[in-house]
């Protein structure tokens, strides 16, 4: 048990950091933009040594999304009744850029890792996909939008497939606690936005 402690540390820490981080995620809490800041560190470390290297990227990108979103929230006031941070609804005009960020992000990062990784296909797609997908997702969340969680929802079931496929197990067992909470998450999103 120690040899196994001692050999995934790093897959341990990002792991119960990640928890801590989706907790406060699902209850609007600002703490999650610190939680993630640490949480990023571990897990370009976890991405690197797995070779999902555009995965990695993104908790680079995630590491500074956390602390622009950090910033951004402190600066949005709270529901003075509840001291809870307000979550919006996105607005309809932002589905097509959405959706256009997600193309356009996921085919950059695919020809990049055709080029510069030895992934097979499936995996280089599907690193591709989830990177897209949680790179539009953090620029959805700093802006308090409930819609963020329709991306994490499927980019969560992806990467603990990837991550299974990879043998990192613990991380994969993460994402796939971090699939099912996406979907609680973005109803009491949507419910806190209704509030």
């Amino acid at each position: 048990m120690i040899d196994y402690i001692t050999m995934h540390w790093i897959s341990i820490v990002g792991t119960v950091l990640g928890l801590l981080y989706l907790y406060l995620e699902y209850k609007a809490n600002i703490w999650m933009w610190l939680v993630g800041i640490g949480m990023a560190a571990f897990f370009v470390v976890i991405y690197y040594n797995t070779q999902l290297y555009a995965s990695m990227v993104i908790y680079v990108y995630f590491l500074l999304g956390s602390i622009y979103g950090l910033i951004k929230w402190q600066r949005s006031r709270k529901n003075e009744n509840t001291d809870q941070d307000i979550i919006l609804r996105a607005p309809r005009k932002v589905l097509i850029p959405t959706i256009t960020a997600i193309v356009v992000v996921g085919g950059i990062i695919y020809m990049l890792l055709i080029t510069l990784s030895n992934n097979q296909g499936g995996v280089t797609i599907g690193d591709s996909v989830t990177t897209s997908l949680n790179v539009v997702a953090l620029w959805l969340a700093s802006r308090r939008w409930a819609e963020q969680w329709l991306l994490l929802i499927p980019a969560n079931g992806l990467s603990a497939i990837l991550l299974f496929i990879q043998q990192d197990e613990i991380s994969a067992a993460m994402f796939a606690v971090y699939f099912v909470v996406s979907i609680f998450g973005y109803f009491n999103w949507k419910r806190l936005a209704k509030a």
